[in-house]
């Protein structure tokens, strides 16, 4: 019976054995493990303490996986490009070297070695086991780096910006050879005080190398329609005959007279007042033939056509009606344009002795028709008129406040925008500008009146050139279109 427990106990006791050895391979495997990620810890912080970690950054620029040296070299070659500085809309380089701006590489060392020396000794290890072996990010850290400029340069850079663009308001410049003009400017003032800080601010910061300075700035004045009279001087410099100009901006009231007082046969640009007195003698919108009428004396300057209208204003006589429609004019205002008799009806109608203050005057002489003559200023003024007639406001609706409605002024202008002379003032519009107009001419006077509803205001001009003898169309349209450009451009600026 003893045998069989010897046996029983040799076998338990083989078992403990082999427990005791697995224990001790599991244990030692755990120990060589921890070793080994402790040896790779201890190399990777070995490793980390040379550079910066993720997270840290100088002046806002990233220094991860970089060496001191490294952050350094970027810090100095990004400090030495130069910073652009903006006067309004103009560029002005300024290079470092100009304020003495330098990095101060001992202090700025020094701040990078904290941040180095914080990641050494015990402390720093396990620091790093923790965030490595925790997947933690490292916290946020900006280094400041350290930089010397001069004041002195600084305010000396500022006081010559001023001097260099500070300006007052500047008029506008006629460029004759390109028929515009240099736009007004508006005046500048550098505010030297307010820019300091953003100029300093942009010196001293690594990424944002650009700064505009506070700059105030003064409303451009009215232009001076002396800008505009020179302009037409040059245009007009080898006109050898004689020019008459008006100019009025309806909307801001300034107007120009260039020789605007001189006696200019009346041509076809009196059948405007001829309409106009038409509409007067109306209770109702013409019939068909009378509309057909003032549509022809418009739009064709249908000469024949007038003289009908001036038969239905006489009661059947176009020379009564001629009377009438001088003393219409008169009625306004207009001392020196009168109607002695119809259109190329002339014949055995005695020489009227119409004496004006136009005709009067001997400075210049441009052989007007006797019957029928008016002047660049009460041709402008009349337009003027029918302009503010048609908005219900002017003259006309003034003197004639029942005999001349807003929607009659409004259908004369209407039908002068369908004109089908198109090659004299309003050649000079851009495209899309309506401008209501009536033109006229004989061989010696070529004339022109028009209204432009321009984006700046509502421009009348009304020009006259005469040449003795004879004035060619191919010498005058084209002077009559830069005209009109020059105007156009005097109150609009270059827009085509």
């Amino acid at each position: 019976m003893t045998a069989p427990r010897l046996r029983v106990y040799f076998i338990a006791e083989v078992h403990v054995e082999e427990k005791r050895g697995g224990v001790g391979w599991l244990g030692f495997i755990v120990i060589l493990l921890l070793i080994l990620l402790g040896a790779w810890l201890y190399a990777g912080w070995q490793s980390s303490q040379r550079v910066f970690p993720q997270g840290v950054t100088i002046a806002g620029l990233s220094t991860a996986g970089m060496t001191r040296d490294q952050a350094l070299a970027m810090l100095q070659e990004v400090y030495a490009q130069p910073i652009t500085v903006y006067y309004e809309d103009r560029p002005i380089l300024l290079v470092p070297e100009m304020v003495e701006l330098l990095l101060d590489v001992p202090a700025t060392t020094a701040n990078l070695e904290q941040v180095l020396l914080a990641q050494e000794g015990l402390q720093g290890f396990i620091e790093y086991a923790i965030q490595t072996l925790g997947r933690r990010e490292t916290p946020s850290q900006d280094i400041r780096p350290v930089l010397t400029y001069s004041r002195e340069r600084i305010d000396a850079f500022l006081r010559r910006t001023a001097q260099q663009f500070d300006h007052p308001p500047l008029d506008p410049v006629p460029l004759p050879e390109a028929d515009t003009f240099r736009p007004a400017q508006h005046g500048t003032a550098l505010d030297v005080e307010a820019s300091l800080a953003p100029l300093i601010a942009a010196l001293l910061s690594p990424t944002n190398r650009e700064v505009h300075l506070v700059v105030h700035t003064e409303p451009a004045r009215p232009a001076s329609m002396e800008v505009l009279r020179d302009a037409l001087d040059a245009k007009l410099e080898s006109f050898t005959g004689i020019a008459s100009i008006f100019v009025k901006n309806l909307d801001t009231g300034q107007e120009l007279c260039y020789n605007c007082n001189i006696a200019f046969s009346g041509v076809s640009l009196l059948k405007i007042p001829i309409i106009l007195q038409r509409y007067r003698q109306l209770d109702a919108a013409p019939d068909a033939e009378t509309q057909a009428l003032i549509n022809a004396a418009l739009t064709e300057s249908d000469n024949a056509a007038a003289n009908l209208i001036l038969q239905q204003i006489g009661a059947g006589n176009p020379y009564t009606g001629a009377l009438q429609v001088t003393d219409f004019v008169r009625q306004l205002g207009l001392e020196s344009t009168f109607l002695a008799a119809p259109y190329d009806l002339k014949e055995g109608v005695p020489l009227p002795n119409f004496s004006t203050p136009a005709n009067s005057q001997t400075a210049f002489n441009t052989e007007p028709d006797p019957y029928i003559q008016t002047t660049a200023l009460e041709m402008g003024l009349l337009m003027e008129g029918l302009g503010q007639c048609a908005e219900g406001v002017g003259m006309l609706r003034l003197i004639f406040p029942r005999e001349i409605t807003p929607a009659e002024c409004e259908d004369i202008l209407s039908l002068m925008e369908h004109n089908q002379v198109t090659e004299l003032l309003e050649a000079g519009m851009p495209p899309g500008v309506p401008v209501a107009h009536k033109n006229g001419w004989t061989g010696q006077t070529h004339a022109d009146v028009a209204l432009a509803a321009t984006p700046n205001g509502r421009v009348v001009i009304a020009a006259f050139l005469y040449q003795p003898e004879w004035l060619v169309w191919e010498e005058s349209a084209p002077l009559f279109a830069d005209l009109g450009r020059l105007t156009y451009r005097f109150f609009n600026g270059e827009t085509e």
